[in-house]
């Protein structure tokens, strides 16, 4: 019975895995890159018109991403009627599909090879924490390259793991299978090149060096035989790395000579030039390389404190003498990746902590390795606790991650502090996937007649991805709303565009924030001047209800002609939140007390309604009114107050005196209409 039920959950766990995988990464696109759903679209148009170098978009490459992205796009209108009339999020989030797909079989193929390497408890526990690990998520709800270059590099170097145990060539003609589609998805797992000499090297130094007794000289003839031997492994891996990448690249069909270059020099030039955007690093916004801590630092932040401790133990692992000999092996490579693939980047002039992914990947695998061979120890061979304290561990992996669904970015170490402590820090800026953002337009497209509102913020481009209304840049004097967005502020990012409009702004309270952790990530503020009650031309104290206060007016102009406008502006404000939704009515009136003029609105032509005014708020609201050609010259009064539109009822006003007001309206004088002059 035993068995049969192991034998059940060996068959049912890789589906279980797999959903594991997949569902955090497939359910909502969080990024605010479109650059490569546009690539991803170029790429397929360049296909099916047989322009084989317009497969070339970028030297990143992302050739998988653009595959995936445009397969996605050519795909999706079959299914989906109205696909390209769907939002550019939208049309993305239908994308993210295939590409979390591919990344949850990416992961169950690793958790196979693992398995094969050492069993299938470490294999499990490793992938479990690398597929519920948020930073990973994170970087996998995005269209765009780093996620995929992460999970074929692992494959890639698992499966020369692999060849460790047993040598079978199989496993090098698939690690330069995996090895062809990361390259093909960002050139950084170049780095697999001198990766897998460093695996056969030590496959070969074990092999002739070491016997049953200890280390020992090799003979002429033993040296000869392994390098014969490496270089038949070289042949077979190589092959099928090339072979992918003429197979996926249909630029390499045309022009290989010249697209590989492309690609090398791209990436050359990103090696060795500093950030064209600057980036926020220990308090500083710099263009400039941040230095030789940036990876170390910024790759405990963004890793989790189960990961870190896991990690650890794994190293103390390789000093217990207590592993196999192709297992220690294995282990010695997965630290040797995290420190050499790590430090190949800090030679990089441009330094971004996703390009890290790879290293971070392995660090949360060799965290899996180190806890089961921990509690191994711990347990001394009682399964029923081993499996408790692993089960734990990733329950409180779980924990640190799911919760903060779709916004997997917002997570920060809790050893460094947590997200509050590290972004307040000023650490790191945050927000690297422009989390926070499509809130603040959740929020922005809930006020009333959403559409017609104009939203300017730093970034016009992402922001308008999702908001209903008019987005321009802050150089822009339409605004009814303004956005401000952490990364943005903290890198100064083209600060010469907005400068001037967040010394305005700064010292105001928002009208909104979007919060995570406690951490403001984006700020909406109201436009319009800053009201004191000094420059107002004619002051007033009237309380409408106990909620609402007038502090005063002005009109222009003093002096009208018959057939003219006149603009009134009163300058309200909120003395109480309240959930009234007032009208306000303005008439125009005679020496005699009769209508001449009337406008009733919301504030702000129903754009501001007063259930959105927050407590001591100050609120600008300008009327405009038509004089007919043929009222007569004379003195004229606005009478100005509020009601309930359901009910038609007047809001009561008072004033500073304490008197109630005749009819809940207040008069107010000094308007005249003048003869035209002949």
């Amino acid at each position: 019975m035993v068995d049969r039920s192991a034998r059940v959950v060996r068959v049912l766990f890789p589906f279980l895995l797999f959903f594991i995988a997949f569902l955090p990464r497939a359910i909502k696109v969080v990024t605010s890159f479109a650059l490569w759903h546009t690539r991803g679209r170029l790429f397929f148009e360049a296909l099916m018109s047989q322009d084989w170098n317009a497969t070339w978009q970028a030297p990143h490459p992302g050739v998988i991403t653009m595959w995936l992205s445009g397969l996605a796009q050519w795909i999706a209108p079959s299914f989906i009627s109205d696909f390209n009339e769907l939002s550019t999020n939208r049309q993305m989030e239908i994308e993210l599909i295939l590409l979390a797909f591919v990344i949850a079989l990416a992961i169950i193929l690793s958790y196979f090879i693992l398995a094969h390497v050492f069993d299938r408890l470490v294999a499990a526990v490793a992938m479990l924490l690398v597929a519920l690990d948020p930073y990973h998520i994170s970087l996998s709800k995005a269209i765009h390259v780093d996620a995929l270059l992460s999970v074929f590099t692992a494959i890639s170097a698992l499966f020369l793991w692999a060849y460790l145990k047993d040598e079978r060539r199989r496993f090098l003609i698939f690690s330069g299978v995996f090895a062809g589609l990361a390259l093909l998805s960002k050139s950084p797992a170049i780095f697999l090149i001198p990766y897998f000499f460093l695996a056969i090297g030590l496959v070969q130094i074990s092999r002739i060096c070491r016997d049953d007794i200890g280390w020992r000289r090799p003979s002429q003839r033993e040296v000869i035989g392994a390098v014969k031997e490496s270089g038949l492994a070289l042949v077979i891996w190589a092959t099928p790395f090339i072979f992918i990448l003429f197979l996926l690249w249909p630029a390499m069909w045309s022009q290989p000579i010249e697209t590989l270059s492309d690609v090398f020099s791209g990436t050359s030039r990103l090696a060795v030039n500093p950030h064209p955007r600057p980036i926020f690093f220990m308090g500083k916004s710099t263009y400039e390389d941040p230095g030789s801590i940036y990876y170390p630092v910024t790759m405990f932040v963004r890793t989790t404190a189960v990961v870190v401790i896991g990690f650890l133990m794994s190293i103390g692992l390789l000093f217990t003498g207590k592993l196999e000999r192709h297992k220690w092996l294995a282990l010695l490579l997965g630290i040797a990746f995290v420190i050499f693939f790590t430090l190949s980047l800090s030679l990089g002039e441009k330094k971004f902590v996703r390009y890290a992914l790879p290293a971070l990947q392995f660090v949360t695998m060799l965290a899996g390795i180190g806890y089961v061979y921990f509690f191994r120890w711990l347990t001394k061979g009682k399964k029923g606790w081993l499996y408790f304290s692993l089960a734990l561990i990733i329950i409180i992996q779980a924990a640190v991650s799911l919760p903060r669904h779709p916004y997997y970015g917002t997570h920060y170490n809790y050893l460094a502090g947590g997200p509050r402590n590290v972004l307040n820090s000023g650490l790191v800026d945050g927000q690297e996937k422009a989390e926070g953002v499509e809130l603040a337009a959740d929020y922005l497209n809930s006020l009333p007649l959403s559409q017609l509102l104009v939203v300017g913020a730093q970034k016009a481009e992402t922001f308008e991805r999702f908001f209903e209304g008019k987005t321009v840049e802050l150089t822009n004097d339409e605004p009814d709303y303004i956005l401000i967005a952490r990364s943005t502020l903290l890198r100064e990012h083209d600060i010469q565009n907005w400068r001037d409009v967040w010394q305005i702004y700064q010292d105001r309270e928002p009208k909104h924030v979007i919060e995570f952790d406690g951490v403001p990530y984006v700020w909406i503020y109201k436009t319009g001047p800053e009201i004191v009650e000094d420059g107002i031309e004619h002051q007033v104290q009237a309380d409408l209800g106990e909620d609402i206060r007038l502090l005063g007016y002005t009109f222009t102009p003093a002096e009208i002609n018959p057939g003219d406008t006149v603009k009134l502006t009163l300058y309200w404000e909120a003395v109480n939140q309240t959930n009234a939704d007032y009208t306000i009515f303005v008439h125009l009136l005679d020496s005699e007390g009769q209508l001449i003029s009337q406008k009733d609105s919301q504030p702000q032509g129903g754009m501001y309604p007063v259930y959105l005014w927050d407590q001591g708020e100050r609120v600008l609201d300008e009327y405009e009114l038509s004089i007919d050609p043929e009222v007569p010259a004379g003195e004229y009064m606005f009478a100005i107050g509020m009601y309930e539109l359901q009910s038609l009822e007047r809001v009561p006003i008072t004033t500073g005196a304490g008197e109630l007001l005749p009819d809940n309206r207040l008069l107010l004088s000094g308007l005249a209409i003048v003869e035209p002059e002949s």
